[in-house]
Protein backbone atom coordinates (compact mmCIF):
# COMPACT_ATOMS: atom_id res chain seq x y z
CA UNK A 1 0.00 0.00 0.00
CA UNK A 2 2.77 2.43 0.93
CA UNK A 3 4.49 1.78 -2.41
CA UNK A 4 1.40 2.78 -4.37
CA UNK A 5 0.92 5.91 -2.27
CA UNK A 6 4.49 6.95 -3.05
CA UNK A 7 4.09 6.17 -6.76
CA UNK A 8 0.81 8.10 -7.07
CA UNK A 9 2.28 11.07 -5.19
CA UNK A 10 5.38 11.15 -7.39
CA UNK A 11 3.33 10.87 -10.57
CA UNK A 12 1.06 13.66 -9.36
CA UNK A 13 4.02 16.03 -9.09
CA UNK A 14 5.08 15.06 -12.61
CA UNK A 15 1.69 15.41 -14.26
CA UNK A 16 0.77 18.71 -12.57
CA UNK A 17 3.09 20.97 -14.68
CA UNK A 18 1.79 19.38 -17.87
CA UNK A 19 -1.82 19.96 -16.80
CA UNK A 20 -1.04 23.61 -16.11
CA UNK A 21 0.79 23.86 -19.44
CA UNK A 22 -2.22 22.34 -21.21
CA UNK A 23 -4.48 24.96 -19.70
CA UNK A 24 -2.08 27.71 -20.68
CA UNK A 25 -1.94 26.26 -24.21
CA UNK A 26 -5.72 26.34 -24.43
CA UNK A 27 -5.72 30.00 -23.37
CA UNK A 28 -3.00 30.80 -25.93
CA UNK A 29 -5.01 29.17 -28.72
CA UNK A 30 -8.03 31.26 -27.82
CA UNK A 31 -5.90 34.39 -27.89
CA UNK A 32 -4.44 33.33 -31.26
CA UNK A 33 -7.94 32.90 -32.70
CA UNK A 34 -8.98 36.32 -31.42
CA UNK A 35 -5.88 37.96 -32.93
CA UNK A 36 -6.57 36.27 -36.28
CA UNK A 37 -10.15 37.54 -36.32
CA UNK A 38 -8.93 41.01 -35.39
CA UNK A 39 -6.34 40.99 -38.22
CA UNK A 40 -8.97 39.93 -40.77
CA UNK A 41 -11.37 42.63 -39.57
CA UNK A 42 -8.66 45.29 -39.78
CA UNK A 43 -7.74 44.10 -43.29
CA UNK A 44 -11.34 44.45 -44.46
CA UNK A 45 -11.67 47.90 -42.90
CA UNK A 46 -8.44 49.04 -44.56
CA UNK A 47 -9.57 47.63 -47.90
CA UNK A 48 -12.91 49.49 -47.60
CA UNK A 49 -11.08 52.74 -46.83
CA UNK A 50 -8.83 52.27 -49.88
CA UNK A 51 -11.89 51.61 -52.04
CA UNK A 52 -13.48 54.84 -50.78
CA UNK A 53 -10.27 56.77 -51.52
CA UNK A 54 -10.24 55.35 -55.06
CA UNK A 55 -13.89 56.31 -55.52
CA UNK A 56 -13.14 59.89 -54.42
CA UNK A 57 -10.18 60.03 -56.82
CA UNK A 58 -7.60 60.35 -54.10
CA UNK A 59 -5.73 57.29 -55.44
CA UNK A 60 -5.77 55.66 -58.82
CA UNK A 61 -6.43 51.99 -59.64
CA UNK A 62 -2.76 51.08 -59.69
CA UNK A 63 -2.16 52.60 -56.24
CA UNK A 64 -5.26 50.88 -54.92
CA UNK A 65 -4.05 47.44 -56.09
CA UNK A 66 -0.60 47.99 -54.63
CA UNK A 67 -1.91 49.09 -51.20
CA UNK A 68 -4.36 46.16 -51.03
CA UNK A 69 -1.54 43.71 -51.80
CA UNK A 70 0.58 45.27 -49.02
CA UNK A 71 -2.29 44.82 -46.56
CA UNK A 72 -2.72 41.17 -47.65
CA UNK A 73 0.99 40.45 -47.13
CA UNK A 74 0.83 41.97 -43.63
CA UNK A 75 -2.24 39.88 -42.77
CA UNK A 76 -0.53 36.70 -44.02
CA UNK A 77 2.65 37.46 -42.04
CA UNK A 78 0.72 37.97 -38.80
CA UNK A 79 -1.27 34.74 -39.32
CA UNK A 80 1.87 32.61 -39.93
CA UNK A 81 3.58 34.06 -36.84
CA UNK A 82 0.63 33.14 -34.63
CA UNK A 83 0.58 29.59 -36.08
CA UNK A 84 4.31 29.08 -35.34
CA UNK A 85 3.94 30.32 -31.75
CA UNK A 86 0.86 28.12 -31.24
CA UNK A 87 2.62 24.98 -32.46
CA UNK A 88 5.56 25.68 -30.15
CA UNK A 89 3.24 26.00 -27.18
CA UNK A 90 1.22 22.92 -28.12
CA UNK A 91 4.27 20.70 -28.53
CA UNK A 92 6.41 21.87 -25.63
CA UNK A 93 7.56 18.79 -23.60
CA UNK A 94 4.46 16.64 -24.08
CA UNK A 95 6.42 13.79 -25.59
CA UNK A 96 8.44 13.58 -22.36
CA UNK A 97 5.44 12.81 -20.16
CA UNK A 98 5.11 9.06 -20.93
CA UNK A 99 8.85 8.57 -20.50
CA UNK A 100 8.87 10.47 -17.22
CA UNK A 101 5.89 8.50 -15.91
CA UNK A 102 7.48 5.14 -16.70
CA UNK A 103 10.87 6.21 -15.39
CA UNK A 104 9.42 7.54 -12.15
CA UNK A 105 7.41 4.36 -11.56
CA UNK A 106 10.44 2.13 -12.16
CA UNK A 107 12.70 4.28 -9.97
CA UNK A 108 10.19 4.47 -7.13
CA UNK A 109 9.69 0.71 -7.26
CA UNK A 110 13.46 0.06 -7.19
CA UNK A 111 14.13 2.48 -4.32
CA UNK A 112 11.23 1.17 -2.25
CA UNK A 113 12.32 -2.43 -2.82
CA UNK A 114 15.78 -1.52 -1.55
CA UNK A 115 14.99 0.69 1.44
CA UNK A 116 11.24 0.29 1.87
CA UNK A 117 9.25 -1.87 4.28
CA UNK A 118 7.21 -4.12 2.01
CA UNK A 119 8.66 -7.30 3.58
CA UNK A 120 8.14 -5.89 7.08
CA UNK A 121 4.50 -5.20 6.24
CA UNK A 122 4.17 -8.78 5.01
CA UNK A 123 5.65 -10.10 8.26
CA UNK A 124 3.24 -8.01 10.34
CA UNK A 125 0.31 -9.20 8.21
CA UNK A 126 1.30 -12.86 8.70
CA UNK A 127 1.66 -12.40 12.46
CA UNK A 128 -1.72 -10.69 12.69
CA UNK A 129 -3.32 -13.43 10.62
CA UNK A 130 -1.87 -16.12 12.88
CA UNK A 131 -3.07 -14.25 15.96
CA UNK A 132 -6.67 -14.35 14.70
CA UNK A 133 -6.65 -18.12 14.12
CA UNK A 134 -7.61 -20.73 16.66
CA UNK A 135 -4.73 -22.57 18.35
CA UNK A 136 -5.70 -25.87 16.74
CA UNK A 137 -6.16 -24.45 13.24
CA UNK A 138 -4.54 -26.54 10.53
CA UNK A 139 -3.40 -23.35 8.78
CA UNK A 140 -1.04 -22.31 11.58
CA UNK A 141 1.91 -24.62 10.70
CA UNK A 142 1.89 -23.47 7.08
CA UNK A 143 1.59 -19.80 8.04
CA UNK A 144 4.31 -20.20 10.65
CA UNK A 145 6.66 -21.72 8.08
CA UNK A 146 5.93 -18.86 5.68
CA UNK A 147 6.54 -16.35 8.48
CA UNK A 148 9.88 -17.89 9.43
CA UNK A 149 11.01 -18.09 5.79
CA UNK A 150 10.08 -14.44 5.24
CA UNK A 151 11.93 -13.33 8.37
CA UNK A 152 14.99 -15.39 7.40
CA UNK A 153 15.11 -13.60 4.06
CA UNK A 154 14.44 -10.18 5.57
CA UNK A 155 17.01 -10.42 8.35
CA UNK A 156 19.74 -10.97 5.76
CA UNK A 157 18.93 -7.47 4.47
CA UNK A 158 18.27 -5.97 7.91
CA UNK A 159 20.92 -7.61 10.07
CA UNK A 160 20.49 -4.96 12.77
CA UNK A 161 16.90 -5.98 13.53
CA UNK A 162 17.20 -7.75 16.91
CA UNK A 163 13.47 -8.47 16.96
CA UNK A 164 13.78 -10.73 13.91
CA UNK A 165 16.81 -12.58 15.33
CA UNK A 166 14.91 -13.29 18.55
CA UNK A 167 11.83 -14.53 16.68
CA UNK A 168 14.01 -16.93 14.68
CA UNK A 169 15.73 -18.12 17.86
CA UNK A 170 12.43 -18.77 19.62
CA UNK A 171 11.11 -20.63 16.57
CA UNK A 172 14.24 -22.77 16.50
CA UNK A 173 13.81 -23.61 20.19
CA UNK A 174 10.20 -24.60 19.55
CA UNK A 175 11.48 -26.88 16.79
CA UNK A 176 14.09 -28.31 19.20
CA UNK A 177 16.86 -26.94 16.96
CA UNK A 178 19.01 -25.56 19.76
CA UNK A 179 22.11 -25.13 17.60
CA UNK A 180 20.24 -22.79 15.24
CA UNK A 181 18.75 -20.91 18.20
CA UNK A 182 22.22 -20.40 19.64
CA UNK A 183 23.46 -19.02 16.31
CA UNK A 184 20.50 -16.64 16.08
CA UNK A 185 21.12 -15.31 19.59
CA UNK A 186 24.79 -14.89 18.67
CA UNK A 187 23.78 -12.77 15.66
CA UNK A 188 21.52 -10.65 17.86
CA UNK A 189 24.39 -10.06 20.28
CA UNK A 190 26.49 -8.66 17.45
CA UNK A 191 23.95 -5.85 17.30
CA UNK A 192 23.43 -5.42 21.06
CA UNK A 193 26.42 -7.04 22.79
CA UNK A 194 25.42 -5.74 26.25
CA UNK A 195 21.78 -6.85 26.29
CA UNK A 196 21.56 -8.91 29.49
CA UNK A 197 18.54 -10.96 28.40
CA UNK A 198 20.15 -11.88 25.09
CA UNK A 199 23.36 -12.83 26.91
CA UNK A 200 21.38 -15.09 29.25
CA UNK A 201 19.47 -16.79 26.44
CA UNK A 202 22.65 -17.29 24.44
CA UNK A 203 24.41 -18.84 27.44
CA UNK A 204 21.47 -21.19 28.03
CA UNK A 205 21.31 -22.42 24.43
CA UNK A 206 25.10 -22.76 24.27
CA UNK A 207 24.94 -24.94 27.40
CA UNK A 208 22.43 -27.21 25.66
CA UNK A 209 24.44 -27.31 22.44
CA UNK A 210 27.49 -28.50 24.39
CA UNK A 211 25.56 -31.50 25.75
CA UNK A 212 24.67 -29.77 29.05
CA UNK A 213 28.31 -29.42 29.98
CA UNK A 214 30.15 -26.37 31.24
CA UNK A 215 32.74 -26.15 28.52
CA UNK A 216 35.11 -23.20 28.35
CA UNK A 217 32.88 -21.24 25.98
CA UNK A 218 29.78 -21.98 28.07
CA UNK A 219 31.51 -20.71 31.22
CA UNK A 220 32.62 -17.59 29.37
CA UNK A 221 29.07 -16.94 28.11
CA UNK A 222 27.54 -17.51 31.56
CA UNK A 223 30.10 -15.26 33.26
CA UNK A 224 29.50 -12.51 30.70
CA UNK A 225 25.74 -12.74 31.21
CA UNK A 226 26.21 -12.74 35.00
CA UNK A 227 28.39 -9.62 34.77
CA UNK A 228 25.69 -7.87 32.71
CA UNK A 229 22.88 -8.76 35.14
CA UNK A 230 23.64 -10.70 38.31
CA UNK A 231 19.92 -10.96 39.11
CA UNK A 232 18.81 -12.59 35.86
CA UNK A 233 16.79 -15.71 36.69
CA UNK A 234 18.16 -17.75 33.77
CA UNK A 235 21.75 -16.86 34.59
CA UNK A 236 21.29 -17.63 38.30
CA UNK A 237 19.86 -21.01 37.34
CA UNK A 238 22.89 -21.76 35.18
CA UNK A 239 25.30 -20.57 37.86
CA UNK A 240 23.54 -22.86 40.32
CA UNK A 241 23.93 -25.83 37.96
CA UNK A 242 27.61 -25.00 37.49
CA UNK A 243 28.15 -24.81 41.24
CA UNK A 244 26.23 -28.05 41.83
CA UNK A 245 28.26 -29.86 39.17
CA UNK A 246 31.38 -28.63 40.94
CA UNK A 247 29.99 -29.97 44.26
CA UNK A 248 29.79 -26.46 45.70
CA UNK A 249 26.32 -27.13 47.07
CA UNK A 250 26.12 -24.07 49.35
CA UNK A 251 26.78 -21.77 46.39
CA UNK A 252 24.33 -23.72 44.22
CA UNK A 253 21.64 -23.24 46.87
CA UNK A 254 22.36 -19.50 47.01
CA UNK A 255 22.07 -19.08 43.24
CA UNK A 256 18.87 -21.12 43.00
CA UNK A 257 17.26 -19.24 45.88
CA UNK A 258 18.05 -16.02 44.03
CA UNK A 259 16.46 -17.37 40.86
CA UNK A 260 13.46 -18.70 42.79
CA UNK A 261 12.75 -15.28 44.29
CA UNK A 262 11.98 -13.95 40.80
CA UNK A 263 9.41 -16.50 39.64
CA UNK A 264 5.82 -17.32 40.49
CA UNK A 265 5.66 -19.78 43.42
CA UNK A 266 2.96 -21.70 41.55
CA UNK A 267 5.04 -22.13 38.40
CA UNK A 268 6.83 -25.29 37.30
CA UNK A 269 10.12 -23.37 37.23
CA UNK A 270 9.76 -22.52 40.93
CA UNK A 271 9.04 -26.14 41.80
CA UNK A 272 11.98 -27.33 39.69
CA UNK A 273 14.30 -24.92 41.47
CA UNK A 274 12.96 -26.13 44.81
CA UNK A 275 13.84 -29.71 43.93
CA UNK A 276 17.39 -28.60 43.16
CA UNK A 277 17.57 -26.61 46.39
CA UNK A 278 16.35 -29.59 48.41
CA UNK A 279 18.95 -31.85 46.83
CA UNK A 280 21.70 -29.33 47.46
CA UNK A 281 20.62 -29.14 51.10
CA UNK A 282 20.60 -32.95 51.34
CA UNK A 283 24.17 -33.03 50.10
CA UNK A 284 25.16 -30.28 52.51
CA UNK A 285 23.61 -32.26 55.37
CA UNK A 286 25.34 -35.46 54.35
CA UNK A 287 28.74 -34.19 53.37
CA UNK A 288 29.51 -31.58 50.73
CA UNK A 289 32.67 -33.49 49.80
CA UNK A 290 31.00 -36.89 49.49
CA UNK A 291 30.88 -38.69 46.19
CA UNK A 292 27.40 -40.03 46.92
CA UNK A 293 25.27 -40.08 43.79
CA UNK A 294 22.36 -37.68 43.98
CA UNK A 295 20.11 -40.39 42.56
CA UNK A 296 20.59 -42.45 45.73
CA UNK A 297 19.02 -39.85 48.01
CA UNK A 298 15.44 -40.81 47.21
CA UNK A 299 13.43 -43.52 45.56
CA UNK A 300 12.20 -43.39 41.96
CA UNK A 301 8.97 -41.39 41.78
CA UNK A 302 8.21 -41.24 38.02
CA UNK A 303 8.90 -43.92 35.41
CA UNK A 304 8.25 -43.88 31.66
CA UNK A 305 8.48 -47.01 29.53
CA UNK A 306 9.16 -46.46 25.84
CA UNK A 307 9.05 -49.17 23.18
CA UNK A 308 11.49 -47.80 20.63
CA UNK A 309 12.28 -49.03 17.13
CA UNK A 310 13.65 -47.81 13.80
CA UNK A 311 11.58 -47.51 10.64
CA UNK A 312 12.34 -50.17 8.04
CA UNK A 313 13.51 -47.60 5.48
CA UNK A 314 15.72 -45.61 7.84
CA UNK A 315 19.44 -46.02 7.01
CA UNK A 316 21.53 -46.78 10.06
CA UNK A 317 24.96 -47.90 11.26
CA UNK A 318 25.33 -50.15 14.28
CA UNK A 319 27.51 -47.58 16.07
CA UNK A 320 25.16 -44.63 15.53
CA UNK A 321 23.91 -42.96 18.68
CA UNK A 322 20.23 -42.76 19.54
CA UNK A 323 19.15 -40.08 22.01
CA UNK A 324 15.93 -40.44 23.99
CA UNK A 325 14.67 -37.48 26.01
CA UNK A 326 11.58 -36.43 27.91
CA UNK A 327 10.97 -32.70 27.49
CA UNK A 328 8.35 -30.21 28.58
CA UNK A 329 5.32 -29.93 26.35
CA UNK A 330 6.06 -26.20 26.32
CA UNK A 331 8.67 -24.03 27.95
CA UNK A 332 12.46 -24.27 28.28
CA UNK A 333 13.95 -26.94 26.00
CA UNK A 334 16.20 -28.56 28.61
CA UNK A 335 15.52 -32.34 28.85
CA UNK A 336 13.88 -33.53 32.06
CA UNK A 337 15.29 -37.02 31.56
CA UNK A 338 17.53 -38.46 28.88
CA UNK A 339 19.43 -41.55 27.81
CA UNK A 340 21.52 -42.57 24.86
CA UNK A 341 21.92 -45.99 23.28
CA UNK A 342 23.34 -47.45 20.06
CA UNK A 343 21.32 -48.12 16.94
CA UNK A 344 22.39 -51.77 17.11
CA UNK A 345 20.40 -52.15 20.35
CA UNK A 346 17.08 -51.37 18.67
CA UNK A 347 14.33 -52.39 18.94
CA UNK A 348 14.26 -52.26 22.73
CA UNK A 349 12.34 -50.96 25.71
CA UNK A 350 13.83 -47.80 27.21
CA UNK A 351 12.93 -46.71 30.73
CA UNK A 352 13.20 -43.05 31.72
CA UNK A 353 12.83 -42.05 35.37
CA UNK A 354 13.27 -38.92 37.46
CA UNK A 355 16.77 -40.27 38.21
CA UNK A 356 17.74 -39.77 34.57
CA UNK A 357 17.67 -35.99 34.94
CA UNK A 358 20.51 -34.10 33.32
CA UNK A 359 20.13 -30.93 35.34
CA UNK A 360 19.53 -30.97 39.10
CA UNK A 361 16.13 -29.59 39.97
CA UNK A 362 14.67 -30.18 36.51
CA UNK A 363 13.31 -33.71 36.23
CA UNK A 364 10.09 -35.65 35.63
CA UNK A 365 8.76 -34.81 39.10
CA UNK A 366 8.62 -31.10 38.31
CA UNK A 367 6.30 -31.31 35.29
CA UNK A 368 2.85 -32.68 34.56
CA UNK A 369 2.69 -32.65 30.77
CA UNK A 370 5.66 -33.85 28.76
CA UNK A 371 6.48 -35.46 25.44
CA UNK A 372 9.15 -37.99 24.52
CA UNK A 373 11.54 -37.45 21.62
CA UNK A 374 13.87 -40.08 20.15
CA UNK A 375 16.49 -39.21 17.56
CA UNK A 376 18.99 -41.16 15.48
CA UNK A 377 21.99 -38.82 15.18
CA UNK A 378 24.09 -38.81 12.03
CA UNK A 379 26.88 -36.81 13.68
CA UNK A 380 26.80 -38.33 17.15
CA UNK A 381 25.86 -34.97 18.70
CA UNK A 382 23.02 -34.59 21.17
CA UNK A 383 22.06 -31.37 19.38
CA UNK A 384 19.45 -31.99 16.64
CA UNK A 385 20.78 -31.38 13.15
CA UNK A 386 19.45 -31.46 9.61
CA UNK A 387 19.30 -35.00 8.25
CA UNK A 388 18.80 -36.71 11.62
CA UNK A 389 15.94 -39.18 11.94
CA UNK A 390 13.51 -38.76 14.82
CA UNK A 391 10.16 -39.56 16.39
CA UNK A 392 8.03 -37.62 18.85
CA UNK A 393 5.18 -38.73 21.09
CA UNK A 394 1.91 -36.99 21.72
CA UNK A 395 1.49 -35.03 24.94
CA UNK A 396 1.74 -37.26 28.02
CA UNK A 397 0.00 -36.37 31.30
CA UNK A 398 2.23 -37.82 34.01
CA UNK A 399 -0.54 -37.65 36.61
CA UNK A 400 -2.81 -40.02 34.71
CA UNK A 401 -0.69 -41.85 32.12
CA UNK A 402 -0.27 -45.59 32.47
CA UNK A 403 1.23 -48.02 30.01
CA UNK A 404 3.93 -47.69 27.40
CA UNK A 405 4.84 -45.12 24.81
CA UNK A 406 5.32 -46.52 21.32
CA UNK A 407 7.87 -44.68 19.18
CA UNK A 408 9.11 -45.51 15.67
CA UNK A 409 11.96 -43.36 14.36
CA UNK A 410 10.98 -42.74 10.75
CA UNK A 411 10.84 -38.95 10.20
CA UNK A 412 13.87 -37.08 8.84
CA UNK A 413 14.61 -33.54 9.96
CA UNK A 414 14.69 -31.00 7.10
Amino acid sequence: MMLWILVVTALGFLVYPFVIEERQSAVSLDEEKNRKNTNVRLFKEQKDQLQQQQDRGEINSEQYQRLVMDAQRLLLANTELDAIEGSKIAGTGRWLLPLLLMGTFATTWAIYSDIGAAEDEKIVALMNKMATLETQSTDIPELNQELISTIEGRVKERTSNIYYWVILAQAAIADNNILAASNYFSSALKVEPRDSQLLAQYAETLFLVDDNKFTQRVRAAVDKAFAADSNNQTVLGLKGIEAFAGKNFELAETYWLGAQSQVNPESAVFKGLQVGIDRARDFIAENSGSDTDVSQLSEIQVELRIDLSLGAKVPRRPDQRVFIAAVRESGPPMPLAAKKILASQLPMRVVLTDKDAIIPGQDLTTEIKIKVIARLSNSGSATPQSGDWEASSESVDLDSFEGEIMLVIDRQRP
